[in-house]
């Protein structure tokens, strides 16, 4: 139908992706690229679910390639990240109302970091900028909606349900481990956790006109405890043991946003 909405949906793991893609009617292999791509049905909606790598460039080329492609009604974003608040728990899930660029700053003479941000293209020199990147309101109350009617399954070894938080995601090429920076990035820029894909793929979001969400669920928290970290495996073993729970609370709050977006055409 031409008529019927349709959404790409961008992951950085396979690990992550295969929680949605199992939700998925009418499934159909169609690589974009280099990049894998499943397309199928959830409810009313046609779902391109793109697996981008790890990373902001990955993320950004795989993004801009769908786009180029077809533009969708909406882009969407989930997978795993590191809590930024001490009540925040894994398996909790954050609701991105903006996106925060945690490594786009001037490092000046005196050593004092001043906010870059993103730049957004708006005028002819690309002079624009912004500190943050909202997300589309339409989008996160479609979100909220699904988060309302879920139960969401408790985390390995904890006898607390997780909850759903609203606020702004953080995003670089980092993995931040250092109390006092994250402790920083939180003052600064309010940010609830962090990741390495939904900066970039809120920007190629924003330069296409194509409205976005990104919705995370907490694997680890180092204000907490420190995720013990294997150089020699380059980090490979860092989430050992809860692999298969990384995405999966984020993939059922997105499913039921993209089930509520397909069943109220007036959402975007």
């Amino acid at each position: 139908m031409d008529n019927e909405r349709n959404v790409v949906v961008v992951c950085a793991m396979d690990s992550e992706a295969v929680h949605l893609r199992a939700l998925l009617e009418e499934t159909d292999e169609a690589p974009v690229g280099r990049w894998r791509r499943t397309r199928g049905r959830l409810g009313a909606v046609s779902v391109d679910l793109l697996i981008c790598g790890i990373g902001l460039a990955y993320s950004a080329a795989a993004t801009a390639a769908a786009l180029m492609e077809r533009r969708p009604d909406a882009v969407l974003n989930y997978g795993c990240a590191g809590a930024h608040r001490a009540d925040i728990h894994a398996g909790d899930v954050i609701v991105a109302s903006a996106v925060a660029h945690l490594a786009s700053y001037i490092h000046q003479p005196d050593g004092a970091k001043h906010l870059f941000g993103f730049r957004t293209g708006e005028d002819p020199e690309g002079h624009r900028h912004l500190d943050q990147l909202p997300t589309d309101r339409a989008l996160v109350e479609c979100a909220r909606q699904a988060g309302e009617g879920l139960t969401l399954p408790v985390w390995p070894r904890s006898d607390v349900g997780p909850r759903i938080h609203f606020g702004p995601v953080g995003s670089a090429d980092i993995w931040t481990q250092h109390i006092e920076t994250i402790q920083h990035h939180h003052l600064t820029h309010g940010t609830l956790c962090e990741d390495m894909e939904a900066a970039a793929i809120a920007q190629i979001a924003a330069l296409f006109g194509v409205p976005f969400l990104t919705v995370k669920d907490i694997s680890n928290n180092e204000l907490q405890a420190a995720t013990a970290f294997d150089a020699a495996a380059s980090g490979a073993q860092l989430l050992d043991g809860v692999v298969d729970q990384v995405g999966l609370r984020a993939a059922l709050v997105l499913a039921g946003a993209i089930e509520r977006l397909g069943a109220v055409p007036e959402a975007l």
